[in-house]
């Protein structure tokens, strides 16, 4: 059967290997080797990083919900930070735990500067615009509770900001905190290498990147404000992203302002996750901003309709031609499709051993190199189950507007928001 399958490959020409292989040829090989090339000769290059100041006043701010266990080591991480003027605002959202008698306590302790406690859960976009309202800095750092930060990580973080006014905010590094649980979180760990670490360089670089995480993200408070904040998600962050886009800001990334967050460790727990940014996407780009992409639209130009294009190709167009090649596979090849998703696996295993070698290289973090052993089960996980869970969410999106039911949210917040 194997004997087979290479004998009937051998035979075929270059014209029949590239048609066999169009999905790989024409769609993966050519995004994957552009970014890689270009991040690798700005870190061959040397390419300096902007200088920071300690000295610069920001404001950081913390939400969440039923997190009551982990706030307290949340700040005194950040009072190890480099950056030595900082005030740090906390917001307690409807919580059912201990979360207000820890908040009040390390308040009392002048561990936090201000910390506010709702009755009500009114989400993460409503208890971020409680806290910005609070915030005495121009330069405010939004980070998630049990995100940890390496000790120079808001030094880092706000030195786009000081370097170039054009910028409105900026993405920090995120690494994977708990990789070592389990085989799924290796997969992830590799995926933010990649896809974070990696490829945010890459569009940062191309000025169309187009989201700050919400697990550690910088931005002007002025310009927040100008654009009335953070709006409910899901997709909380991207959405305030292209609306500062819009308005003509760019999005920069810190590639050297490093944090680490927990992952999914459960199966269940990462489709959730995946399912949620996913239809994210698709709700932001074909709905709400889709005026981007309208020529005779008052938000229309060149740069966002790239940028919203490539959201739209890795977010949307890749599920979806990966699932036509699959059926165009079996229809064409038949027995044969089993041997040829083999070596498109074999192909993009060494595609993504070249792109973690690089963010070894480049990044300067130590783990990282852990993660090789499992590089041989990374086309599956990314390129088969991912686009399996993406495809289902932009389907969901298109028919159903799944996203406005999700329980990310309370139900009374998702049923006053806009059904664009």
């Amino acid at each position: 059967m194997i004997f087979d399958a290479i004998e009937y490959f051998a035979q075929m020409n270059l014209l029949d290997f590239v048609k066999m292989f169009w999905v790989v040829f024409l769609i993966d090989v050519p995004r994957f080797f552009l970014a890689t090339l270009a991040v690798g000769l700005k870190w061959v290059a040397g390419a300096p990083l902007p200088k920071s100041d300690v000295n610069v006043p920001i404001s950081i701010m913390l939400v969440g919900h039923n997190e009551g266990d982990s706030l307290e080591q949340a700040i005194i991480s950040l009072r190890h930070q480099t950056q030595k003027n900082r005030e740090i605002i906390v917001v307690e959202d409807g919580s059912t735990d201990n979360f207000r008698e820890v908040g009040q306590k390390l308040e009392k302790q002048g561990l936090i500067d201000c910390f506010i406690s709702t009755d009500l859960r009114g989400g993460k976009a409503a208890a971020l615009n409680l806290a910005i309202a609070h915030c005495t800095h121009d330069i405010i750092i939004s980070c998630d509770i049990d995100t940890s930060f390496d000790d120079d990580a808001m030094e880092r973080i706000v030195a786009p900001l000081l370097h170039d006014p054009t910028i409105a905010a900026v993405s920090g590094n995120v690494a994977v905190r708990n990789a070592s649980d389990n085989y799924i979180t290796r997969m992830q760990a590799i995926e933010y290498a990649l896809k974070i670490s990696l490829a945010r360089q890459f569009l940062a670089d191309l000025d169309i990147l187009a989201i700050v995480s919400g697990a550690f993200g910088a931005f002007r408070r002025s310009l927040v404000m100008g654009v009335s904040g953070w709006d409910v998600g899901p997709g909380d962050d991207g959405n305030l992203t292209m609306k500062l886009r819009q308005e003509g800001w760019s999005v920069a990334f810190a590639p050297d302002a490093w944090s680490l967050t927990d992952v999914p460790t459960r199966v269940s727990a990462l489709i959730n996750q995946r399912l949620r940014w996913d239809r994210s996407n698709v709700r932001h780009r074909l709905r709400k901003f889709s005026g981007q992409l309208n020529p005779f639209s008052a938000a229309f130009s060149v740069r966002e309709a790239l940028q919203s294009l490539n959201g739209l190709y890795f977010g949307f167009f890749l599920s979806l031609s990966h699932a036509i090649y699959l059926i165009f596979a079996i229809i064409n090849y038949g027995f044969y499709t089993f041997f040829i998703l083999i070596a498109i696996a074999l192909i993009y295993t060494f595609i993504s051993a070249m792109g973690l070698l690089l963010a070894c290289l480049s990044l300067g973090k130590p783990g990282l190199w852990k993660l090789w052993l499992y590089i041989p089960g990374y086309p599956f996980y990314s390129g088969f189950y991912l686009h399996a869970i993406r495809l289902v969410a932009n389907l969901s999106e298109l028919i159903f507007r799944s996203s406005y039911k999700d329980t990310f949210y309370p139900t009374k917040v998702r049923e006053s928001v806009d059904k664009w």
